[in-house]
């Protein structure tokens, strides 16, 4: 017994490498199953010593994953190793690490191009279903921005009715905005066709000219700019503005569908949301803060919309500025546009003051929408809006361009919130593109207006 006791000790320690190899042909695939059936008793007895007196050089059981286990743990038809062999070069590959994902590199140039051939196939593709994305997103947008409205009144009301009222308060809401629109563009339409109008431009034209020649201007280069200026043209394009407000029969009738339905819808929109965060709490999050966004910029933008437009009224009354109440109407309209919709509600009424009461009429309608728009849009309504919008005036300004390109009168509307849909989800959402906020966020120390970078 001693001597097979001592085979069994030079086969683990791997002292003599003859011998090893000798009883590893003979002894089967493990040493653990000789040890088993060793006879107990004495003999057995004996052999603890020797087990004992392994040190440094004691079993371990190398399983098939690369596991490294003790050998009183090891199951039975797992490959016995001494610790010695574990690293050495012939077993190395039975340590499996984890896959690594393998991530292909673009060249930069390439990257770049593919990157812009994709945004003009994108752009392409929307102008193509600018009629739906369009009115869609409006609706959705404006049921955002009044779903508080219907939380409350399904709370007293029921779903039903809830839902019935939120549908007519959102059609209240589209006929308004419309009607103002389509009113504006028609009476302006309607007072630069007056002749006295056209002789007074014809006037003003005339000692325009006379000023540029004395200070050095050559006559020719005069005339030829006058020539491609007339008063027939801003008429035309006042009434094809009206024409294509008020023509919107399909697009109107489509909003209109589109919103009973996504009223009947609102109920579920918090389990949505929940089941959404289950899966993509970052989108969800994204979604949660556009909609408090753009909720807060269309209420704000409203409340602070229907004060500048009263004081507007009030001012082009008391200069005498005709269609008083149809300019405070686009005053109000064009507030939904930071940073330069004022500019683009200031130009119809002072040309029509321009042309009614002269220069200096003019000039006074500049400062009444300059300081109007200083004090409220500049001073007052940031402390309530916060960070509601996020962007700069360049970014706005773009926006506007953009999105009237892509969508039409729809998409001048729609300019800040469409753009802070694609903030919330493809920047603000993404650590590493929060760094575009440096170029568009109104406050860059900040990185970005919804989290710090």
């Amino acid at each position: 017994m001693e001597q097979e006791l001592s085979g069994d000790k030079s086969l683990t320690h791997g002292a003599d490498e003859d011998e090893s190899t000798e009883a590893g042909s003979t002894s089967g695939p493990t040493v653990e199953s000789e040890i088993t059936d060793e006879p107990s008793g004495t003999d057995s007895a004996a052999a603890e010593p020797a087990a004992t007196d392994r040190g440094d050089t004691d079993e371990v059981v190398h399983t098939s994953d690369g596991e490294v286990i003790p050998e009183h743990v090891a199951a039975s038809d797992a490959e016995t190793i001494p610790v010695s062999e574990l690293r050495t070069p012939e077993r190395e590959h039975e340590h499996d690490e984890l896959p690594i994902k393998a991530r292909v590199s673009l060249p930069p140039t390439l990257t770049l191009l593919l990157g812009l051939a994709a945004t003009v196939i994108a752009i392409a593709g929307l102008k193509q279903v600018a009629g739906i994305v369009a009115p869609t997103f409006l609706a959705a947008t404006l049921i955002i921005a009044v779903y508080p409205i219907y939380k409350t009144l399904r709370r007293f009301l029921g779903g039903a009715i809830a839902g019935l009222l939120l549908i007519v308060i959102l059609y209240g809401i589209l006929a308004a905005l419309g009607a103002s629109i389509g009113i504006a563009a028609s009476k302006f339409a309607s007072e630069l066709a007056r002749p006295e109008y056209t002789s007074t431009f014809t006037g003003i034209v005339s000692d325009g000219r006379d000023f540029l020649t004395s200070k050095g201007i050559e006559a020719q280069e005069i005339d030829d700019a006058i020539a491609n200026f007339d008063l027939r043209n801003l008429t035309g394009l006042a009434s094809s503005l009206a024409n294509t407000v008020t023509g919107l029969t399909t697009t109107m009738l489509f909003l209109l569908t589109v919103m009973i339905f996504l009223v009947m819808d609102a109920g579920g929109f918090a389990r949505r949301l929940a089941a959404i965060h289950r899966h993509k709490p970052d989108v969800a999050d994204a979604l949660v803060d556009f909609g408090y966004r753009v909720r807060k910029y269309w209420i704000v933008s409203t409340v602070f919309g229907v004060i500048v437009a009263v004081i507007d009224y009030l001012a082009l009354m008391w200069l005498g500025v005709p269609l008083a109440m149809t300019f405070g109407l686009l005053s109000f309209v064009t507030n939904y546009i930071p940073n330069i919709g004022f500019v683009l509600g200031l130009i119809p009424p002072a040309f029509i003051a321009l042309l009614s009461g002269g220069v200096s009429t003019m000039v006074w309608v500049i400062v009444v929408y300059s300081v109007a728009n200083f004090l409220i849009q500049t001073i007052l309504q940031p402390k309530f809006t916060g960070d509601a919008v996020g962007i700069n005036g360049s970014t706005a300004f773009l926006s506007l361009v953009f999105w009237a390109y892509v969508f039409g009168a729809l998409g001048a509307l729609l300019a800040i919130p469409f753009t802070l849909l694609f903030k919330s989800l493809l920047i603000d959402r993404d650590p590493s593109a929060r760094w575009v906020n440096q170029f568009i966020a109104s406050s860059p120390e900040e990185g970005t207006s919804a989290q710090p970078l």
